[in-house]
């Protein structure tokens, strides 16, 4: 059996290694077991440039090279793990995406859609799909683009763990994200967030976002980003930080931005700041507070304009 090979070959492969699948590559299915740094699984070769890097589960599933025993280089999609654990019901996995199928069909149907077979499993395996909230990234990089084209000198600072996640040279900017259209909610987790820092002001930009076919996506502001000047290497990096690392589908995902609002953060801006407790500090065994703010009824300023 498939499972039992490709168990066999894991147990008696070295590291940083690739083993040829005897009974696929004998039919003309060539495939591979491997051992590498990101963990243990199988790989096959690949035509398309696309570029994928999927997580879910404790598994990888990514495009990438692997050097064989010949010195050479082949370019391969690879289903991995770093798990130790149900090697079995990793080998199944693998099993299921090696499989030719009848005349090859399922092979082929592989190699023109190689996500669509990720998604249909991580659906099934998960119960049900895990949405990232891409359109916090997404409301931080457009309003960093947004600042940038009206001649601002801006830094993105959110996914460094700073306490505001833009930084412009005469204040700060917050950036909450939504895909409620018809109610205007922050939720802050962050104690002080909202508190106006001295020397500098304060502003929150509301992002109200619909997810959509097309429109704006984390790979499209990159790129905008980049051709205003940012380095694209940095911006990634962050975005690794955030899980949103080049590669993965959920960067590709379009939204539509419908509404972007700024409001001036000062102290009438409703919020929980120092001044909220007795000498600053939070009550006596209380370790955080998180809760919800309404800017219903706040005047804030529309900056969404048309062509954005």
């Amino acid at each position: 059996m498939l499972i039992d090979e490709i168990l066999a070959n894991w147990a008696g492969m070295p590291s940083a290694n690739a083993m040829i699948i005897s009974s696929l590559s004998n039919a003309g299915y060539i495939s591979w077991t491997i051992k590498t740094t990101a963990g243990y699984g199988v790989a096959i070769p690949v035509d398309s440039d696309e570029e994928i890097s999927e997580h879910f589960a404790g598994a990888h599933y990514f495009t990438g090279d692997i050097l064989l025993d010949n010195s050479n280089q082949e370019h391969v999609l690879i289903l991995v793990t770093q798990k130790e654990e149900n090697k079995d019901q990793f080998a199944a996995l693998c099993a299921e995406l090696l499989a030719p199928g009848k005349n090859g069909e399922l092979r082929k149907e592989l190699s023109q859609s190689p996500l669509a077979w990720w998604m249909a499993w991580k659906e099934l395996l998960g119960n049900k799909s895990v949405d990232m909230r891409v359109y916090d990234a997404l409301g931080e990089l457009w309003t960093l683009k947004h600042l940038a084209e009206h001649g601002e000198h801006a830094e993105w600072n959110g996914p460094d763990g700073a306490t505001y996640d833009i930084d412009c040279e005469s204040y700060y900017t917050e950036v909450k994200s939504t895909t409620a259209r018809n109610k205007r909610q922050i939720t802050l987790s962050n104690l002080f967030q909202l508190d106006p820092p001295e020397g500098k002001k304060l502003f929150l930009v509301l992002c109200q976002f619909e997810s959509s076919l097309s429109g704006i996506s984390i790979n499209s502001l990159v790129d905008q980003l980049e051709n205003l000047g940012y380095s694209r290497a940095a911006i990634n990096d962050k975005l690794e930080r955030l899980g949103l690392e080049k590669g993965m589908s959920a960067r590709k995902r379009c939204y539509v931005l419908h509404a972007a609002t700024k409001y001036t953060v000062d102290e009438s801006f409703p919020a929980i700041r120092e001044t909220s407790f007795v000498g600053g500090v939070l009550p006596s065994g209380v370790m955080s507070i998180t809760y919800t703010v309404t800017l219903d009824g706040i005047s804030g300023e529309n900056i969404l304009t048309d062509g954005e």
